[in-house]
């Protein structure tokens, strides 16, 4: 029944829904049309009011209550966004070090997701992991991380600063090791090489080693990376259900 309650409910719950996707790594992108993320959010909002309508209480009687009220729901849906994509920077880590290691590193490009300058590895393993994000359903973890907030995530304020920090830690440690993870066999295949071109270079020193070796370091690399795109898969999905375990303390009252 539309009354009183329930517009108030659809609100909060689109507030909390528009900061998640503007924090989010797919509807969060520069490049992604406004109507689109407004129509989004609305029909997201709209099929979720009635779910999570129970957590709600009365409208607040004064403006200010209301604005409390906006506040909690737009940080509650930024962290779980900002915690998300987060997660997402997994594959442009790895990126970035299997262009340092390959030679790629000085090769700058525009990413339209974030709007900065990466490396060209960088921007292709993350677009690949956005990609991968959503063929992997991992969306709808966020969706159920979304809904679960409502239920067990308590008021964000100065007491839950140090459980926030601890987790955020937990979530960098988390994807930076899985970062390394996924860039392994190309960090390898380059220290191999250069381990290779010193002892050449040692016993040869009239060879222009860099001349050979570049173009030769660069072949490699791209085949190790070809060979290591399934750790991507496993990558992105653990660097999710390492996001969704992060949020876990903040989801205790």
């Amino acid at each position: 029944m539309l009354n009183e309650a329930s517009m108030y409910a659809f609100l909060m719950v689109f507030l909390r829904a528009s900061a998640l996707f503007l924090s989010s790594p797919v509807f969060g992108a520069q490049t992604t049309p406004v109507p689109i993320r407004v129509l989004t959010t609305a029909s997201l909002s709209a099929a979720l009011t009635f779910v999570v309508k129970h957590s709600f209480g009365p409208p607040p009687d004064t403006l200010y209550g209301l604005v409390a009220v906006g506040i909690h729901e737009v940080l509650a849906g930024l962290l779980i966004g900002s915690f998300m994509s987060l997660a997402l920077q997994v594959g442009q880590i790895a990126g970035g070090l299997m262009d340092l290691q390959i030679g790629l590193g000085t090769s700058q490009i525009m990413n339209p997701v974030t709007g900065v300058q990466v490396t060209v590895l960088a921007q292709y393993k993350f677009l690949l992991g956005v990609v991968l994000f959503l063929m992997c359903d991992a969306h709808h973890i966020v969706i159920q991380a979304f809904v679960k907030s409502y239920d067990a995530m308590p008021g964000l304020s100065m007491e839950t600063l140090p459980l926030l920090q601890t987790s955020l830690i937990h979530l960098v440690t988390s994807v930076s090791l899985l970062s390394l993870q996924i860039a392994a066999p190309v960090m390898t295949i380059g220290l191999l090489m250069d381990g290779t071109f010193g002892l050449i270079n040692r016993a040869v020193p009239q060879i222009q080693i860099t001349n050979v070796g570049l173009p030769a370091k660069l072949g490699l690399g791209l085949i190790a990376v070809s060979f290591g795109l399934p750790a991507m898969t496993v990558g992105v999905v653990a660097a999710v259900n390492q996001a969704v375990i992060a949020l876990g303390p903040m989801f205790h009252k």
